[in-house]
C-alpha cells in the first residue's frame, strides 16, 4: 500500500470551494480494506439483505412487543442498555443489566421472554446496533478523525460478568452468571454474547412430568455461542462435573472472530470471520480448525445422536405441516443445524424425559453454536457425551471415554 494522496478539495454547487475531504476517511472504515466493506461480507450483513428482499420486510423481527427486535432491531442493544424492554411483571428481568431476557410472568408462571419496545423499523446488526454513536463522537457529524476508542460499545467491556439464561434451579428465573478470563470480563466479546445466546432457560423449559415437543421452535434460539462458549448453558445432568476448555480460561469471542487488520490500523476484522492465525499462538503448526480431530470426532457424535433421534421421529426439516423425519440423504449430511424437533414427537410411545428433553437440547444447542465444539472443547464433548448415555446407556463413538 503507497503513502495517502493529498486531501482533494469540496466544491459547493456554484464551484466555491467550501472545505476540505479528509484522506483520513478511508482509514480504517471507508477504504477498499476498511471496517465497512468487511462488515459487507459478514453474515451479519447477508441476514439483513435476505430479510429486506423478503415478502415481509423488516416487520417480522422489529414489532414493538414481541421479542425479536431485542437482538434483531437495529437499536435492539440500546434499548436493552437503558433497560427498555416490556415485561408483564412489575419487578422485570432479575439481571436485564448484565444480558438476561428471561423473566417468570408473575400470575402464569410462564417462562417469558422480555418484549422489544423500541420504534426501528430497520432490522440490521449494523454500526449503532454494536457502537454507541452519538453527536459528539460520530465524525461525519463532527468532522474529526476517527481514532482509537472513540466509538464506544453499547456493552461496557469493563462492565463484568453477564448471565447466560440457564439458571441453577427451578426456584426463580435468574440466569448463571458468567465470567470471563482469569474470572473477569469478557470484554468486548460481552456485546457479541448479548445476543449470541439460547434465548432460553433450559432449567425452567424442561420438567419432571414429562416433555411434549410443541412446535419446531422448541428449545435454544439460533445462534447460543454463549451458552456453549462460556460452559455454562446446555443442559447439565445430575451427578456430573463440566468443565471449561481453555478458550473459556484465556479468551473472548474478539480474539479469534476480530483479528486485528494490520493494513487497516490494527483495527478488528468487522467480517467477524474466525481466522486460523489466531489459534497458532497456542496451536504451533495447525493447518486447519479441526485441531487433534475434534472438529472430526463432534461431527461423527452428531451424527450419531442424529440417527438415534430420528429413529425415534423427534427429528424434521419441515417447518410447516405434514412433518417428515429425515430422509436418508438428510442423516449426516452435516446440517445439523437445520434439524428442528418434531412437534409431538415421543421417545417409545411417551413423552420425553427431563434427561431425554435434555439431551435433545443439548443436541440443538451444539448444532446451532456452529465451529463442531471449537467453542468449549470440553465442556461441548462432556455435554455430547452425556446426552447419548442418557438415550441409549451407551457411550459415544467418537468419544468411548467422558471427555
Amino acid at each position: 500500500m503507497g503513502a495517502g494522496g493529498e486531501a482533494g478539495t469540496l466544491a459547493s454547487l456554484d464551484g466555491s470551494i467550501t472545505g476540505s475531504i479528509p484522506v483520513s476517511c478511508l482509514s480504517p472504515c471507508h477504504g477498499f480494506n476498511g471496517v465497512v466493506a468487511q462488515f459487507q461480507t459478514s453474515v451479519h450483513y447477508t441476514e439483513y439483505l435476505v430479510n429486506v428482499s423478503s415478502a415481509t420486510p423488516e416487520t417480522a423481527w422489529t414489532e414493538t412487543g414481541e421479542p425479536c427486535g431485542n437482538c434483531h432491531a437495529i437499536d435492539g442493544l440500546q434499548q436493552r442498555v437503558t433497560g427498555n424492554v416490556g415485561t408483564t411483571d412489575d419487578g422485570g428481568v432479575v439481571n436485564l443489566a448484565s444480558g438476561e431476557l428471561q423473566y417468570r410472568d408473575p400470575v402464569t408462571g410462564a417462562q417469558l421472554s422480555a418484549s422489544y419496545l423500541g420504534t426501528a423499523t430497520v432490522a440490521e446488526v449494523y454500526c449503532t446496533t454494536c457502537h454507541a454513536v452519538t453527536n459528539a463522537n460520530d465524525p461525519h457529524k463532527t468532522g474529526i478523525p476517527w481514532t482509537p476508542g472513540s466509538f464506544p460499545l453499547q456493552i461496557d467491556e469493563d462492565g463484568g460478568a453477564i448471565n447466560i439464561e440457564r439458571s441453577p434451579s427451578t426456584a426463580a428465573v435468574t440466569g448463571t452468571q458468567a465470567s470471563g478470563p482469569a474470572g473477569g470480563n469478557f470484554g468486548p466479546g460481552s456485546t457479541c454474547m448479548w445476543c449470541h445466546r439460547s434465548r432460553v432457560d433450559v432449567t425452567n423449559l424442561l420438567t419432571t412430568t414429562g416433555n411434549p415437543i410443541t412446535s419446531v421452535y422448541w428449545g435454544p434460539h439460533e445462534g447460543p455461542q454463549a451458552d456453549l462458549f462460556t460452559g455454562k448453558g446446555g443442559y447439565q445432568y445430575a451427578g456430573q462435573t463440566y468443565g471449561e476448555a481453555t478458550h473459556e480460561q484465556k479468551l473472548s469471542c474478539v480474539d479469534c472472530h476480530m483479528v486485528p487488520i494490520a493494513d487497516n490500523s490494527n483495527v478488528p476484522d468487522h467480517s467477524f470471520n474466525p481466522q486460523l492465525s489466531a489459534c497458532l499462538g497456542c496451536h504451533a503448526g495447525a493447518t486447519s480448525f479441526d485441531i487433534n480431530g475434534f472438529e472430526t470426532d463432534v461431527q461423527s457424535a452428531m451424527t450419531q445422536i442424529e440417527t438415534w433421534f430420528n429413529g425415534q421421529g423427534l427429528l424434521t426439516r419441515a417447518t410447516v405441516a405434514p412433518y417428515a423425519p429425515l430422509t436418508t440423504a438428510e442423516l449426516g449430511d452435516g446440517n445439523w443445524a437445520e434439524d428442528l424437533p418434531l412437534p409431538g414427537g415421543t421417545i417409545d410411545g411417551g413423552l420425553l424425559t427431563q434427561n431425554q428433553a435434555g439431551a435433545l437440547y443439548n443436541y440443538i444447542l451444539v448444532a446451532r453454536g456452529g465451529a463442531f465444539g471449537i467453542h468449549n472443547p470440553k465442556y461441548i464433548g462432556e455435554i455430547l457425551y452425556d446426552s447419548y448415555a442418557a438415550l441409549s446407556s451407551l457411550p459415544l463413538t467418537a468419544f468411548p471415554m467422558r471427555p
